[in-house]
């Protein structure tokens, strides 16, 4: 017998059974004992009920159209093909029918099986909806269920013989739907999906794991674009268009995240702009915001803030998931959290948040939805979670496994291909973080300063970026280190070296340039490596202020002082080696100069390989001779160009073929190899092929190397000036 009708009585040793199975009652039925042996059983009281107050589940038949679906959201977009694939399943006699809608939480899952369930209310005879988040939860849902069906017996039953009583009026009959909302645990419903023979069951749920057998999975994710701003402009009327866009993608299009900005927005009479103002600077409010009619218990942070609690007895899955929030939100390689933890641990960590829809797994990389990482980034005063010390200690986590993955040699084969998977996750660290050069760290300026050395090298993001990654690291240098540290004085040769690359001349930037110049030689002596590329810095920065000749021999003597300290075949000697070459070619024309690159870049291959990025970049030097020497004989007086044989289509396929391969399309090297691949189709006159060119490389030359680069006008004038020239037009 269960618990609620079990009170233990003493027993009067006379009263004896007859037989084995015999009852002896003791004075007014004060016990009953069945025989040797047996357990006593005290009753005080006892009501006689008639088979028609507690009837059998299987004879009572359901009202038509019993329901208690608590809501129907007002506004519901999209989701074709998830309903479609809800109404795909029809029932089967014999079998129960359960699927199970899985995904993040707010991404709308309660949303679209109460959308779905009251659109097939006429299709049941009983649509009962039951949050499950919990085996208590799901016993009271089934209890209210019997309580509906047969009101008397919540007078008769505890809530457990409810439940039971309600299992199985579902196990004998058919034609019912069974909602279950949010279950936590696949195990729960196991019981309840054993017994059933018919009907159906939907659930939702945030776990990916664990359905296998169980129900038939439909993943969701969120909105589209389109669809996302639409849910908007159905709750907030006339707002800017282009301000639900851009405030829906900051949301990344969460459905949840989206409801709570545009009913707030409503209520508040506030902007799109206002919204994301207010989400930039004050985020821990905007996260809980909703207007007066919301649900206080399903905003952002504290839906979240649940699925936490369920991880909590796995502080490494929290760890993991504050860490994850400063990268960007894709493609985050899994080595990233080695330092966490051993491999075991930090898998079985992963496999929980991925099984709680906190992340998603692929094979070698992590995703995130952006808003959970910036919920994860956010402290909130009294969130066990997301305090403050625990958002400092993620962060630095952070900071120090991207670091210790930046190649420190940012010229090496090895390092590019490594740093176009880990760019984009400097980008989003660099701009979480702030350029707080107060409390960045020896391991924030070591990846400040390798990562603007790269972007600079090989130009696959906006030259202003690498340029704010130097100054940052040097701000961090100078305090961490002193401004004679060899870090420093580094760092500060790399600037210079952006801005003799880009052309720029202004009286600040020769003033840098030779003050680091000045103090490498003081601190670290003529010879020193740092030393060399300072001076190359002052040779380029006199052939850019008009003194060609004492800059020709500052190149010359940085070439002979490379080969000397760090051989012939260092790739730091051979781009010294390029840079002289482009100044033969400015002062002596294209022929000569012509030569001397090909012989550069046949040593490259040589030493490094065709594919090394110092090989690249001096292909592209090669091939900017090339359009040098090609554009005097479109535009200007002819040489003996004619002797010497150009790089031709090949070489710029190969380059561009190559320069795609390891730095992407959007770098400077294939913008390189592509103004080639123009001047062939010039020559060759094929109009089309120029025409369908020029004006996509006008926008690439602007996004790859800023508006605000010297070089950028100047790009933009000779391609405007190869899509007018004769070759073309004749073509």
């Amino acid at each position: 017998m269960s618990a609620p009708f079990y009170r233990r009585s003493s027993v009067d040793a006379s009263v004896k059974a007859s037989g084995a199975s015999a009852i002896a009652a003791g004075g007014n039925i004060g016990q009953a004992v069945s025989g040797p042996g047996a357990v006593g059983l005290c009753i005080d009281s006892a009501t006689v009920l008639s088979p028609e107050a507690c009837p059998a589940a299987a004879t009572i038949d359901c009202p038509r159209g019993l329901t208690n679906l608590p809501y129907r959201a007002k506004v519901f977009v999209g989701r074709e093909r998830e309903l479609e694939l809800l109404d795909a399943v029809s029932e089967q006699p014999g079998q129960v029918v359960a699927q199970v809608i899985h995904g993040l939480g707010g991404i709308g899952k309660t949303t679209l099986a109460a959308h779905w369930a009251a659109s097939r209310r006429a299709e049941h005879t009983l649509v009962w909806w039951i949050t499950a988040d919990s085996p208590a939860a799901l016993g009271a849902g089934l209890a209210s269920l019997a309580a509906a069906l047969h009101p008397s017996l919540t007078v008769l039953l505890p809530q457990e013989q409810l439940a039971e009583w309600a299992l199985q009026w579902l196990t004998t009959h058919a034609g019912w739907l069974l909602v279950l909302d949010d279950v936590f645990d696949p195990g729960d419903i196991d019981r309840l999906l054993a017994g059933a023979t018919s009907g159906r069951v939907l659930i939702t749920s945030r776990r990916l794991t664990g359905w296998q057998g169980r129900a038939d999975r439909i993943a969701l994710d969120v909105l589209p674009g389109t669809r996302a701003a639409e849910l908007f402009t159905r709750i907030r009327t006339g707002a800017d268009p282009a301000g639900v866009v851009a405030l829906c993608a900051e949301l990344g299009c969460l459905p949840l995240a989206v409801v709570q900005a545009a009913a707030y927005c409503a209520q508040t009479d506030c902007t799109t702009g206002e919204y994301l103002d207010d989400l930039a600077s004050y985020p821990a409010d905007m996260y809980i915001a909703t207007d007066e009619t919301g649900d206080s218990e399903r905003t952002i942070a504290r839906i979240w803030h649940l699925t936490l609690d369920r991880l909590s007895d796995d502080p490494l899955a929290v760890r993991i998931l504050l860490m994850l929030a400063w990268y960007a939100p894709e493609d985050i390689p899994r080595t990233l959290l080695d330092p966490l933890g051993p491999p075991p641990a930090v898998r079985g960590a992963l496999g929980r948040l991925s099984a709680h829809s906190m992340v998603t797994l692929y094979d070698n990389t992590i995703a995130v939805h952006r808003l959970v990482q910036a919920v994860s980034r956010t402290p909130a005063e009294g969130d066990r979670y997301r305090g403050a010390d625990a958002i400092s200690s993620a962060r630095e986590n952070a900071v120090e496994a991207l670091a210790a993955a930046v190649p420190e040699d940012a010229a090496d084969l090895g390092g590019w291909l490594v740093m176009r998977t880990l760019i984009p996750h400097v980008e989003a660290l660099e701009a979480h973080t702030g350029p707080h050069a107060g409390t960045d760290t020896t391991a924030m300026e070591g990846l400040l300063r390798r990562t603007g050395t790269y972007v600079a090298a090989s130009a696959t993001r906006s030259q202003a970026w690498a340029l704010a990654l130097l100054r940052r690291a040097e701000a961090a240098s100078v305090r961490l280190h002193g401004p004679d540290a060899p870090e420093t004085l580094e760092v500060r040769v790399k600037i210079a070296d952006y801005w003799s690359a880009g052309g720029d001349r202004e009286a600040p930037v020769v003033a840098y340039t030779r003050t680091v110049f000045a103090d490498c030689v003081r601190v670290l002596g003529q010879e020193h490596p740092v030393t060399l590329v300072a001076l190359g810095r002052m040779a380029q920065l006199a052939s850019m202020t008009g003194d060609v000749e004492r800059g020709r021999r500052l190149k010359e003597e940085v070439v002979e002082a490379r080969t000397r300290v760090l051989g012939a075949g260092h790739p730091n000697t051979l781009l010294a080696r390029a840079s002289l070459v482009l100044d033969v070619s400015k002062q002596e024309g294209g022929a000569r100069a012509r030569v001397m690159a090909q012989a550069l870049v046949d040593d490259c291959v040589r030493v490094l390989g065709p594919e090394d990025p110092t090989t690249l970049r001096i292909h592209g030097v090669l091939l900017v001779v090339a359009q040098t020497a090609d554009l005097e004989a479109l535009f200007g007086p002819e040489d003996d160009l004619a002797a010497v044989p150009g790089p031709g289509m090949a070489t710029a396929e190969q380059l561009i073929d190559a320069s795609e391969r390891m730095l992407g399309e959007h770098s400077q090297l294939t913008l390189v190899g592509r103004i080639s691949r123009l001047l062939e189709h010039i020559a060759a006159g094929d109009g089309d092929a120029v025409a369908a060119s020029v004006g996509q490389l006008e926008a690439d030359v602007v996004r790859v190397l800023g508006e605000d680069s010297p070089r950028t006008a100047e790009w933009l004038a000779v391609l405007r000036e190869l899509s007018t020239s004769p070759a073309a037009e004749d073509g």
